[in-house]
């Protein structure tokens, strides 16, 4: 292990511990995670590809990467460049609290891959956050971004805290303490961070204004995701639930789906991307019966009403208020993973579904994954068996990113997106990703995931072949 801080000679606090300057302007504990960049494979032994010090998911994601490579044959040793991150930082993020107190917080960033260019991804605050989880989905927006087509690599990043439990004022300070702790990693050309799991636009501004102050220099384009008012984009908001309206249309033949007609759709999650999605869908003539939250599940065989629904939500907290139509409320979250229809979404946090015995309890013909790896790869071969077609995250979530991509432009050009410009790239972009899974599932005769992860993949190995290989070096 490499280990710096800043203040340089300064002692490092014990455990839970943080100075007591006036400022609380934190000494960062930097982790730079030494990770062995060669790996030995025999020819085509991507059975099972040999990683040092990895966590139990970003082994389980990359389980689902290695069967991929495998379909197209891909070389070992270029895959083997995806096999690890290529930097990660872990920090302490350490405040003052209102009432006076000293809080320190773990925080991570990790940049998994830059082969297609500056690291993306979200910053999210939660207590749930760790190290392997930061990883795993760094190591998925690297899918994601090369099955979208777009100049980046995979980053995320988090800091291990309740937000619920933070006053604004903290919040800020959490916010700009995670800049000051990795900002020698981020950077418009470098990093791109953008929203994740409870924060937003205040937090993208928060954050962008303190790493203008490191840089010396405004730059809006370092951060995605910002209010419109300070370089944000109209339609990033709800890009990511739009996508994936976007994505299940141009995939649900290929899901099982009648082609044509309202479809019926239970959902758990009524987050921004789950809203989105939702008012997407019922526009668009899907009814959604089942809508699930962290207190419990409410559903309506005849639809319910999604801007009722939204003003239930937001009034009382919870989808179990809402009382129109014929609904029914119950205090059980897991209710609509049981629930009858024809898509199920999964817009909440990942890990619902683990393994075969979850997938006995579900009663659709295809799964949207709205949220990042909500089912697990020991689950994929019992949905297989059962016939569950899955539209995956790398492509049903891709609109946040791609919309982030637009934002990052319009940072650099300092020229503003119309609008209707910014949906007409979302649903090109989306539309395009589509295509690409489509055409590789038909060619290759292979589901729906397996061909997402060809194509990006065969977009990460042509980047990374363009180096050399060991037909353009030999073999001594």
């Amino acid at each position: 292990m490499l280990k710096a801080f800043s203040a340089a000679s300064q002692k490092a606090p014990g455990p839970g511990q943080v100075r007591a300057d006036e400022d609380l302007k934190p000494i960062i504990f930097l982790t730079i995670k030494e990770r062995p960049h060669a790996h030995t494979f025999s020819p085509m032994n991507t059975e099972k590809l040999e990683t040092t010090d990895m966590g139990e998911q970003l082994a389980a994601a990359q389980e689902r990467m290695t069967r991929a490579a495998k379909v197209v044959g891909l070389e070992d040793e270029v895959v083997s460049h995806l096999c690890n991150p290529i930097e990660t930082l872990a920090a302490s993020v350490n405040i003052r609290r209102d009432d006076g107190s000293a809080l320190a917080l773990k925080a991570w960033r990790c940049r998994y891959n830059s082969a297609l260019g500056p690291t993306k991804g979200g910053i999210r605050f939660h207590p749930s956050v760790h190290l392997d989880e930061v990883e795993t989905l760094a190591f998925l927006m690297t899918m994601k971004c090369a099955l979208m087509g777009l100049p980046f690599g995979g980053g995320k990043g988090g800091v291990e805290v309740d937000a619920h439990d933070l006053s604004t004022m903290e919040k800020e300070r959490v916010a700009r303490g995670y800049v000051r702790a990795m900002g020698k990693i981020l950077g418009p050309d470098r990093d791109v961070p953008a929203p994740d799991v409870a924060t937003g636009e205040r937090e993208m501004a928060w954050m962008v204004s303190e790493y203008s102050e490191i840089a010396g220099a405004i730059l809006p384009h370092a951060f995605t995701g910002k209010p419109v008012a300070l370089g944000g984009m109209a339609g990033r908001t709800p890009a990511t639930g739009r996508g994936g309206h976007i994505a299940l249309e141009a995939m649900r033949d290929l899901a099982g789906l009648d082609e044509d007609g309202g479809l019926t759709i239970a959902m758990q999650g009524f987050g921004n991307a789950g809203r989105w999605f939702a008012d997407a869908a019922a526009k668009a003539g899907h009814r959604i019966v089942a809508v699930a939250d962290s207190s419990g599940t409410v559903s309506d065989p005849d639809g319910l009403d999604i801007d009722a629904l939204a003003k239930a939500k937001d009034e009382q907290g919870k989808v179990g208020a809402y009382d129109g139509g014929n609904a029914k409320a119950s205090d059980d979250p897991e209710q609509v993973l049981s629930t009858k229809c024809d898509v199920l979404v999964f817009a909440a946090l990942g890990g619902v579904i683990a393994d075969a015995q979850d997938v006995e309890q579900l009663d659709c013909k295809a799964i949207l994954e709205l949220a990042n790896r909500p089912i697990l790869p020991a689950a994929d071969d019992a949905l297989e068996d059962a016939g569950i077609e899955v539209v995956p995250d790398i492509l049903a979530n891709g609109g946040g990113v791609t919309i982030s991509h637009a934002e990052w432009v319009q940072g650099r050009q300092g020229i503003d997106w119309a609008e209707e410009d910014v949906a007409d790239y979302l649903e090109e972009t989306v539309g395009d990703a589509a295509q690409k899974v489509r055409e590789v599932m038909q060619d290759r005769d292979t589901g729906m995931r397996a061909a997402a992860y060809i194509v990006a993949l065969q977009r990460l190995c042509a980047a990374i072949s363009a180096h050399g290989t060991r037909a353009d070096f030999g073999k001594s």
